[in-house]
């Protein structure tokens, strides 16, 4: 197969290729034996149908087939024998098919080219590390109690903010139900702004068993065209006024729910905890801050397809947060010219630092074991309190198994990276960011 390759640009490649002619012809003859036995021609037995016959009726859709199945595995064995890091679908630019002579094809595509990245292992980086204070040991000592609070009826006062109310509300426009905006025995939390904010504040100062009308007004974008930019009056009953009772922190409580003896020994296991997390937080802003740099002094060219996938990604991740739902078609772009002046620059920093992690991994020799996804999946499940077996074949359904294992490659490729630059630790103060002295 003769193969010739142009540089259209950085990323770009123009493919002219030959398949050669007794290929084509095989595959040919393939088709029209294959053709053969299938077809029904008056005054000819099953199989005894003239290849003639078969050219004048069958050739252009024949010669479809044989281009459909030769032309991608063209491209393919090209590829590979050109070292080309194709990216996306390559585009067809020409065909040509004629009798006796070899199969045509030039094609376009966007690859990911070669490139070398400067050294950075004499850099210096600032890893600043949170100081873990009382004050955030109170507060995770308060998250307890709130995670072991419980829910006292009351009787004797009206609704204030912070009770939980059981309410009963029905819902009409015009004086017309709507069986959408109806409910019983509903736990609303007042002021926690997780119900309607309308009815949460209309709630305050009622009464057991008191009942009220609260008008509220949905948005245009309401998830709901029912209710979609209309007021619906809702008929509130609050059936029940609860308010919520915090445990005091002594040993009995520690014993019976955080599997510590003392007071001061939960204290210190949260101090341990945090500062573990703060380390991690640390580690995190730090693996940003060389991938920014790493971005920055190696401003590689990447291939438009893949800087126009992430900008669909970063779009329908903001898309997802801003209506929290799942999307639907309606939801996606009708074209990705629209997102550029939003996502373009980010996307694109976001593909090279991609394609700067990988170079590293393949110029180290990054791999992950099947062993290590396992002991990951171990991990992962252990605190879901799942089955192991069962989460990796939930995980290989869905698609994202194949994440994770990006996730741990990138975690050793960092892992790696921090081995060969110069890190100073410094303590600093979470409000202030100044190191401790």
């Amino acid at each position: 197969m003769k193969i010739d390759v142009e540089q259209v640009a950085t990323c770009v490649r123009r493919l002219t290729i030959e398949i050669p002619a007794d290929k084509v012809n095989r595959e040919l003859e393939s088709v029209y034996k294959n053709l053969q036995r299938r077809v029904k021609i008056p005054g000819f037995r099953p199989g005894k149908v003239p290849r003639r016959l078969l050219e004048n009726q069958y050739r252009p859709s024949v010669e479809q087939e044989v281009i459909q199945k030769l032309v991608p595995e063209a491209l393919s064995e090209a590829f590979i024998k050109e070292s080309l890091h194709s990216v996306g679908e390559p585009h067809i630019d020409q065909v040509t098919l004629t009798k006796d002579q070899p199969l045509r094809v030039v094609a376009t595509t966007q690859i990911i080219p070669d490139f070398v990245l400067g050294d950075y292992h004499a850099w210096q980086f600032e890893r600043r590390i949170p100081v873990v204070q009382d004050a955030d040991i109170d507060q995770a000592i308060e998250r307890l109690r709130e995670r072991h609070a419980v829910l006292e009826t009351v009787t004797e006062r009206l609704v204030q903010p912070g009770d939980f109310v059981i309410v009963d509300y029905k819902g009409t426009v015009h004086g017309r139900p709507l069986p959408q905006a109806e409910g019983t025995n509903v736990l609303v939390e007042v002021g926690a702004r997780v119900f309607l904010p309308e009815i949460e504040k209309g709630l305050l100062g009622m009464a057991s068993g008191e009942e009220k009308t609260i008008p509220v007004h949905f948005s245009e974008d309401s998830r709901d065209p029912a209710i979609a930019g209309r007021s619906v009056e809702f008929q509130v009953r609050a059936s029940e006024i609860k308010k919520k009772v915090l445990p005091d922190v002594n040993d009995d409580f520690v014993r019976a729910y955080e599997d510590v003896e003392t007071v001061s020994a939960l204290r210190e296991r949260l101090r341990g905890e945090l500062e573990k997390a703060a380390l991690q937080q640390a580690d995190e802003v730090l693996r940003q801050e060389i991938l920014a740099q790493l971005v920055a002094e190696n401003p590689i060219d990447v291939p438009e397809v893949l800087v126009n996938e992430q900008m669909l990604r970063f779009y329908l991740r903001h898309k997802r947060l801003e209506t929290g739902r799942e999307l639907t078609e309606a939801d996606y772009p009708s074209d990705l010219d629209s997102l550029r002046e939003t996502y373009a620059a980010p996307a694109l920093e976001a593909v090279r630092g991609q394609l700067i992690l990988h170079h590293i991994g393949e110029e180290i020799g990054i791999t992950i074991a099947s062993e290590e996804l396992d002991a990951e999946i171990a991990t992962l499940a252990s605190r879901a309190a799942q089955n192991p077996e069962a989460l990796k074949k939930a995980m290989e359904r869905n698609g994202s198994l194949g994440a994770l294992e990006a996730s741990l490659r990138e975690r050793k490729i960092f892992e790696k990276i921090l081995a060969n630059v110069q890190i100073t630790d410094k303590r600093v103060s979470k409000t202030t960011t100044a190191p401790e002295t």
